[in-house]
């Protein structure tokens, strides 16, 4: 049984190829909605399975369990949908059923599609819960038949001759060893759905003493098994195991079983499936060779199409995030190959190392980030796989005794017994392995696909190299760019402290003039032009630099520095407009430790800001206040208080943001941005009260540091 169960791929289950075809063609049609997409999977088992097998992997464990079909669409989104029908569509093609086979696969996507629509109208029809839940697990329950064909097709194409698509689980397990029944509940098991999803599948034919007291969901795929089959000879048997289920009388029963059956022959009509009844009662479903052959004939058409586009993707979007380009290599992982479970490790640029890389929403994401294996020979299976080049997987790889502890820590994260390593080369240069967790009956799959995960390992690795490279290439051109953009900031300084130079001569000079009778405003001037060419000097510092470069902090008298700047303002400023300045400044207040250029330019930008905002003949009061606690820290108070019109709401809901001045020319929009971040790196508040007509206050709490 192990060894069948290995066998089994749920990755490679066919589907009907007018429904793949249908599926393709809604991709193309830009109007297509979900509800659509869901209608055409819904018909199909093979299909429907793939799809929930990814929503129900690690991937989306966000969501919870996922039983709707639809829900389960718009959670996966149309990529990976477009990847797994792109995926069955290959595999439709390159490995075609036989035609006697393909009379088979459209038996049971008969009887499935029949259970589906039989299990929905009698979930409704007794008030189940989940009618959705229903459909999907009646549209299931023959996927043990799918794996079977597919596995063993010889076999068992032997006996679905010799007794017709329903012959008993007893011949099944005589000839195999196994029944459909346990196979298609083992192919749910695998996609861990909490409920009775795998039960109903398990014990579709069993007689109702054996399920009287089980899941609602377990009697109702049973009956509507049973009900699937349209085979009056069995009515009596039918009707009774219906009444012993759920009450349900001969009458409600053959209502149902009449539209059921209208549904799914119009539904086989729709995809060029034809319905014959031979003299012996049989049901037959046989589509026109004509009519498989133009649909194989569009479907090669399609994948040679795709191929063609496959190539044209490889130039994959590099603005893309790594992050993303990663999640999405292993969310491809499961839905290709199956593999549920996957870390990934990177080479360190540094030194030969490889390091566990965290991804989003990634199970165990910060015990992997701290993983590292040093890449020399048998320090790990992950580092011997990208040192040889090769996959390996633990169960047949052998390293020195004992087993690096690395190897079993990275299975429990991963919880598997074992793992498969992908390593990731191209462009002669090492970028990591892949791991992926396997289990023992996993060996064979992998075996059969080995090829194909090589070809996968080396597209993925193209992809990682370019990303990585074209991130080289840009971060080289940005410091080229800041090089030259230096070189430039240093012309213009240049130029710019020559007139400032001249004009602070021409001032020392007047100064000696005067002599006593100099005004103190001349030694104001001179005080800010030195701040200006200070200013304009740090255009050329790095942010490390300009922390390195000298610290004017020290003991700053702010009522002075206050005193100061209102000076300097009242005559070019506040006079020409008649804007009247009143300071209301707190003696007692001490002087703090603070930057002395970083306070004048908030406060003048404050200041400016405020008389600007005034109509001719406004105030502007400034004021100071000591020993503010703001929790349990103990602050000073500054205030810069407009009679203006106040802020408009646009402007007060991004204050602090950069925005496109209104002042006109000449004005950059930048000034309250540049106070915000003067203020935080005070490791000072700035709050804003404006109130329309009344004006506006800016309050600036600065840390009360000695």
């Amino acid at each position: 049984m192990s060894k069948i169960l290995s066998e089994i791929d749920p990755q490679q289950l066919p589907a009907i190829p007018k429904v793949l075809l249908n599926l393709i063609e809604a991709f193309q049609n830009q109007d297509t909605g979900f509800e659509d997409l869901t209608r055409i999977i819904s018909q199909d088992a093979g299909l429907s399975s793939k799809i929930l097998s990814a929503a129900n992997s690690p991937f989306y464990q966000q969501f919870g369990d996922v039983k709707d079909l639809n829900r389960v669409l718009i959670i996966l989104g149309l990529e990976p949908l477009k990847t797994i029908t792109m995926t069955s569509v290959a595999q439709q093609f390159f490995n075609q059923v036989s035609p006697s086979h393909q009379n088979y696969l459209e038996v049971i996507w008969f009887r499935s599609l029949a259970c589906a629509h039989f299990a929905r109208r009698l979930a409704k029809l007794i008030g189940f819960e989940s009618p959705d839940q229903a459909y999907l697990a009646g549209l299931l329950h023959r996927i043990g038949q799918l794996g079977l064909l597919q596995c063993f097709p010889k076999e068992y194409g032997a006996l679905l001759n010799d007794h017709s698509e329903d012959l008993p689980e007893s011949f099944e397990k005589k000839t195999l060893g196994i029944s459909h029944c346990e196979i298609g509940a083992y192919i749910i098991d695998t996609w861990n759905i909490p409920g009775f999803l795998a039960d109903a599948v398990l014990y579709q034919n069993k007689t109702s003493p054996a399920i009287l007291d089980s899941s609602i969901l377990v009697k109702l795929i049973n009956l509507a098994a049973q009900l699937s089959r349209f085979d009056k000879q069995n009515s009596a048997v039918v009707y009774a195991e219906a009444h012993a289920l759920f009450g349900l009388g001969q009458a409600i029963l053959d209502e149902i079983a009449g539209d059921v059956k209208k549904q799914v022959e119009q539904t086989a009509g729709s995809l060029g499936i034809a319905i014959a009844k031979p003299e012996d009662g049989t049901t037959i479903i046989r589509a026109k060779l004509e009519e498989r052959n133009a649909i194989q004939k569009r479907l090669g058409k399609h994948t040679k199409d795709l191929a063609f586009l496959g190539a044209i993707a490889r130039n994959n979007d590099l603005s893309e995030q790594f992050d993303k380009i990663l999640t999405t290599l292993l969310r491809d992982l499961n839905i290709l190959f199956g593999f549920r479970s996957t870390a990934v490790f990177l080479v360190n640029p540094e030194k030969p190392m490889l390091e566990g890389y965290p991804l989003p929403e990634q199970n165990n994401a910060n015990l992997i980030s701290n993983l590292s294996i040093e890449l020399k020979p048998n320090r790990s299976l992950v580092a011997n796989a990208l040192l040889n080049q090769r996959l390996l997987v633990s169960y047949q790889t052998t390293l020195p005794d004992p087993t690096p502890v690395i190897d079993r820590q990275i299975c429990r994260l991963l919880e598997s017994e074992g793992m498969l390593a992908i390593p990731l080369s191209a462009n002669n240069r090492h970028w990591g392995v892949i791991v992926a967790g396997l289990a023992p009956t996993d060996q064979l799959q992998v075996k059969a696909k080995r090829g194909l995960i090589s070809l996968f390992a080396g597209e993925a690795a193209r992809m990682l190299s370019s990303h990585r490279v074209a991130g080289e290439r840009i971060k080289e051109n940005i410091d080229s760019m800041q090089s030259d953009f230096q070189l430039h900031v240093k012309k213009i300084i240049h130029e710019a402290n020559n007139p400032l130079s001249i004009i602070n001569n021409y001032l020392y000079l007047l100064n000696l003039k005067l002599g006593s009778d100099s005004p103190q405003e001349i030694g104001l001037i001179q005080e800010e032009i030195n701040r200006v060419g200070e200013i304009i000097l740090r255009l050329s510092d790095t942010p490390t630099q300009e922390s390195a470069a000298g610290d004017d902090s020290g003991p700053i008298d702010i009522n002075q520095t206050l005193s100061d700047l209102i000076s300097l303002f009242e005559g070019g400023l506040f006079a020409p407009r008649r804007i009247e300045a009143c300071l209301k400044l707190d003696d007692r207040l001490p002087k703090i430790a603070v930057s002395k250029s970083k306070l004048k330019q908030i406060l003048t930008n404050l200041i400016k800001n405020a008389a600007e905002a005034l109509p001719d003949g406004g105030q502007v009061t400034i004021s100071t206040r000591d020993r503010v606690y703001l929790g349990n820290h103990c602050y000073v108070e500054i205030q810069i208080h407009d009679d203006g019109p106040g802020l408009p709401d646009t402007i007060s809901e991004q204050l602090f943001r950069p925005v496109t001045s209104t002042k006109g020319e000449g004005h950059s929009g930048l000034g309250l941005t540049i106070v915000k971040n003067l203020v935080d790196e005070l490791a000072g508040t700035i709050g804003c009260n404006s109130t329309p007509d009344e004006g506006t206050t800016f309050q600036i709490f600065l840390p009360r540091t000695l």
